[in-house]
């Protein structure tokens, strides 16, 4: 018998370990847009809801749990405010900090691909269509009204192209399951004689066929690819890029180039200045590649492809008409050139072509991309394909570089590895030839000791000012005076960073600071600290986009010293849409402080959680409801309050365990207390006696009462 228990025991388990499944989500910021990948089983069904500045996802697997820790580490846009879910089991709600809306596809049957895009929300589509129309009776036509109805319309035929845009139309129809077509069978047909009026010349240039779903292209998200906007691929062989440089030393292959680059005149020779450009390009020289394609006014897809690679190499921003967008599903070296100029990991996107591509470049080219695109695939969830990257880096390199060391914290950090990632990054701090890499990896230290409440030590402290101070006038000075800002927040230095943060311009690092600091004011700082600061943001008339997580942690500390007015406010902001049942326990909070337990009662009504029942019994017991008090306590195993609620309800029968409590002793002496002495009226000096001994009784007992009261 215990082996079968036993085995029923193992059974069970696995039955329940099989039905929860926990989804990873990925996240990624793109050029316009914010990117979450959530990784799911084949064939599962899920469901995208919008609403005004958020989004519900919905995944139908038993006791699902989203694993979203790593989400806001690799975001830094406020697109995407906050990620929570009630339980396990529940749907995903999405908080946008922008005038956002959310679309998502299936991507290779097992990825739903969530984009965020600035935007505005939009009713259901079919909220404004109204019914449709009842059929009229159609009366009976003569075939010569037909002829005077036709008679005024003298309209020419369709043209071939106005054709081929029909046609396109059906088969999108079809294809967006929208049209039935019912295409004739295969074999001979007969011709259709014709005595329409002929075709007029130029009718396609000034009409064009549209339908409704063209100028839905930004609210629909429709799975059928668009085969007919992608563009034709560049071939490895169409590029070359492997062959423009040769074996022989660069200098003598740019002498060469440059002594035939002007011919008699002072003719230029295009064909040497493109090959210069090449070499040029191919060497890591991407300023000095578009100088020379100035020279030219050759206007080719060669020379346009030339260019975006010059500029990649010098890491110059991309003009948005790359000849390469669009390219990351192609099989050929194009891949990898698409990805470099789009900066991040299309859905589509062929990882083992870009690989392949990435193997192929000199050894130059593969040192300056592999940080760059090992961090791109990290962000597209390609966790392996970005650890081959860092290993085919570190075969080339004499040392490990800092860059290197930063790829691959960035790749443990994505392997939710934080001690391996807080190791890499410290050595990326504190290595003496760091310089370009110091920042930024400090920066992520940062942010990782905020997650997990850490502090910062006395050090990466002073390399924060030091670098505050240092970078102040380049792109990363909002980055580090915010790194700096927060890194004395963990230090409990509340005064300096909430001048700091004051100094900042407006703008994501500025508003990123003020909740960090906030709710590390919430958590860590003084009464008189927390005030000062948070009362100084509060009065302003336009306070800082905070986040709803910042919100209840400032609500929370202001319920605790008593401001109900700014606690109930800060809970009740029509923004915030996640974190509901926390809220309206703050708001019950801020109703009891303010002497309307009525109130809190109402906003405590949909929340049978322990905190809520623990709120709500100190609501009934404002309110005087000491038996519903006690009641709701009694169920929260809370016995010896109870007891004492039982007792001013004058209830001293109520009483439960434990027996020996302050208020089972008081419920017991007022019971006995209450009771009646018996009396002997038939026998006056006997009950006589019994009336002294009852006084002398209570008076023992009065005494333990105030004994009782008066115990700790």
């Amino acid at each position: 018998m215990k082996h079968l228990g036993l085995l029923k025991s193992a059974v069970v388990a696995a039955a329940t370990s099989a039905t929860a499944q926990d989804v990873a989500v990925r996240s990624g910021e793109h050029d316009g847009y914010t990117r979450l990948v959530f990784k799911v089983p084949p064939n599962t069904e899920w469901r995208l809801a919008q609403r005004r500045d958020g989004a519900r996802l919905t995944v139908d697997l038993g006791g699902v749990t989203f694993r979203t820790g790593s989400v806001f580490s690799r975001l830094t846009t406020n697109r995407l405010e906050s990620l929570s879910q009630a339980q396990p089991g529940d749907a995903l709600d999405l908080e946008f900090g922008c005038e956002c809306v959310a679309s998502a596809f299936l991507y290779r049957g097992s990825m739903i691909v969530l984009d965020i895009t600035p935007g505005e929300f939009l009713p259901p589509l079919l909220a404004d269509i109204p019914p449709p129309m009842q059929q009229r009776p159609v009366n009976a036509t003569t075939a010569s009204d037909t002829n005077a109805q036709m008679s005024g319309l003298d309209l020419p035929l369709l043209e071939r192209g106005l054709k081929d845009q029909l046609s396109t139309r059906f088969l999108q129809g079809a294809d967006r399951k929208l049209l039935d077509l019912h295409l004739a069978p295969v074999g001979p047909r007969s011709s259709i004689t014709s005595n329409e009026d002929p075709l007029l010349s130029g009718l396609s240039a000034n009409i064009r066929l549209t339908t409704v779903l063209d100028d839905l292209q930004d609210v629909l998200n429709s799975e059928v690819l668009q085969l007919d906007l992608q563009k034709a691929c560049i071939s490895t062989s169409e590029l070359g890029f492997s062959s423009w440089s040769t074996a022989d030393p660069f200098a003598t292959q740019v002498s060469v180039l440059r002594t035939a680059l002007y011919h008699e005149f002072d003719t230029l020779d295009e064909d040497s200045a493109l090959k210069l450009a090449k070499l040029y390009a191919y060497h890591g020289f991407g300023a000095e590649a578009l100088a020379v394609l100035e020279l030219t006014e050759l206007v080719s897809d060669e020379a346009d492809r030339i260019k975006a690679i010059a500029r990649i190499v010098d890491e110059t921003a991309v003009q948005n008409t790359s000849p390469f967008s669009g390219l990351q599903r192609c099989d050929s070296d194009a891949a990898l050139w698409a990805v470099l100029s789009d900066n991040a990991l299309a859905a589509d996107a062929d990882v083992e072509a870009i690989e392949q591509a990435y193997a192929g470049l000199p050894d130059h080219l593969r040192r300056r991309f592999g940080m760059q695109l090992s961090q791109i695939l990290v962000e597209g969830n390609q966790l392996e394909a970005a650890r081959r990257v860092i290993r085919s880096v570190k075969r080339i390199e004499e040392s490990v570089s800092p860059s290197t060391t930063r790829a691959k914290a960035m790749i443990a950090a994505a392997e939710g590895n934080g001690a391996r990632e807080e190791k890499l990054l410290t050595e990326v701090v504190t290595a003496t030839e760091a310089t370009p890499e110091a920042p930024v990896a400090l920066a992520r230290l940062v942010e990782k000791r905020w997650t997990e409440r850490k502090t910062v030590s006395t050090q990466e402290l002073e390399l924060a000012a030091s670098f505050s101070v240092e970078y102040r006038r380049s792109d990363l000075g909002p980055m580090m005076a915010r790194t700096h800002a927060i890194a004395l927040s963990l230090s409990q230095d509340f005064d300096p960073a909430f001048n700091i943060i004051l100094a900042l311009e407006n703008g994501q690092d500025r508003d990123r600071a003020f909740n960090r600091h906030l709710h590390l004011l919430a958590e860590r700082s003084d009464d008189v600290t927390f005030l000062q600061q948070t009362f100084h943001i509060l009065q302003k008339e336009k306070t800082p986009p905070l986040t709803t997580d910042a919100a209840i942690a400032l609500a929370d500390r202001l319920a605790t010293l008593g401001f109900a007015d700014q606690a109930f406010a800060l809970s009740n902001r029509t923004e915030d849409q996640t974190r509901r049942a926390e809220r309206a326990r703050l708001r019950a909070r801020a109703a009891m402080l303010s002497e309307r337990p009525h109130k809190a009662l109402l906003e405590l009504a949909k929340d049978d959680s322990d905190k809520a029942r623990a709120l709500r019994a100190q609501a009934m017991e404002v309110a005087q409801d000491f038996t519903g008090a006690a009641e709701v306590l009694q169920s929260l195993e809370q016995d010896e309050a109870a007891n004492r609620l039982f007792w001013l309800a004058g209830l001293p029968g109520d009483t439960v365990d434990p027996t020996d409590g302050k208020y089972a002793i008081l419920n017991r002496t007022t019971q006995s207390l209450i009771a009646p002495p018996e009396r002997q009226l038939e026998k006056p000096l006997k009950d006589a006696q019994d009336l002294l001994e009852n006084s002398e009784t209570t008076r023992q007992q009065i005494a333990e009462m105030f004994n009782s009261i008066n115990r700790e």
